[in-house]
């Protein structure tokens, strides 16, 4: 129970980093922080997806779909 408390803050950390590289405001950084630490991986997830948007959107290489 422990490790799966500390995956979800690691997660809950990198969900908030990740929410501010995308210039999101601070409500919805807050928010997805608290995404992270209640569903883990799953909002990691949901943000990883809005990363590869926003680099379609700007035609950058890595949003490249197979």
């Amino acid at each position: 129970m422990e490790q799966i408390v500390a995956y979800n803050v690691l997660c809950a950390i990198v969900a908030a980093k990740w929410a501010m590289d995308l210039g999101v405001s601070q409500l919805r950084q807050v928010l997805f922080g608290v995404g992270g630490l209640l569903f883990g991986p799953l909002m990691l997830l949901v943000l990883y997806v809005f990363f590869l948007y926003e680099a379609k959107k700007q035609g950058k290489p890595g949003a490249k779909w197979m």
